[in-house]
């Protein structure tokens, strides 16, 4: 009886551990977005870091910076602290293995790909004061990255010389 209820147990943990972890492929996700003439948003956060569920909170669901993710990206998050395998160009591995591989290893970060694969820009931490709130800073990342200015101009320039509403 105890032998039957240790392989219940042991089958029903395997069971929940392979429901837990997930795959999550970059390549189809940009061949995604370029097929509907959108950009891949991956945000990297990890669980118990205070910065990164102030950003979920308060900046990625404000209404505003929510419907504008939603209408002009493809959006994939990775939680570095569950054990998902992520494919990207060469790469296959875990999510921990994957942010070493890339070089972005700090959270939040909010990376955005062109149609080729490549990341136009990553956005790393989480800016929250009054002179400049992380929701217009995201919002003006945004914008610079769906209306393809970063083909012409980088985000540093973008940022001081555009003012935009939000």
């Amino acid at each position: 009886m105890l032998q039957t209820l240790v392989k219940i147990f042991l089958i029903a943990f395997l069971f929940q551990s392979t429901l837990q972890a997930k795959t999550i492929d970059i390549n189809s996700l940009i061949a995604k977005a370029k097929q509907s003439d959108k950009h891949l948003f991956v945000w990297l956060h990890k669980t118990g870091c205070g910065y990164c569920e102030n950003m979920r909170e308060f900046t990625l669901e404000n209404e505003v910076i929510a419907e504008y993710v939603k209408r002009h990206f493809i959006f994939e998050h990775i939680n570095v602290s569950e054990n998902d395998t992520v494919k990207y160009q060469d790469f296959i591995g875990n999510s921990q293995d994957f942010v070493e591989e890339i070089g972005y290893n700090f959270y939040p970060s909010s990376l955005f790909f062109d149609e080729s694969g490549e990341i136009i820009i990553a956005e790393v931490g989480f800016v929250d004061t009054k002179k400049n709130p992380n929701e217009e800073h995201m919002y003006k990342i945004l914008n610079f990255v769906n209306s393809k200015i970063y083909k012409n101009i980088d985000f540093i320039d973008y940022k001081y010389d555009v003012q935009e509403e939000f």
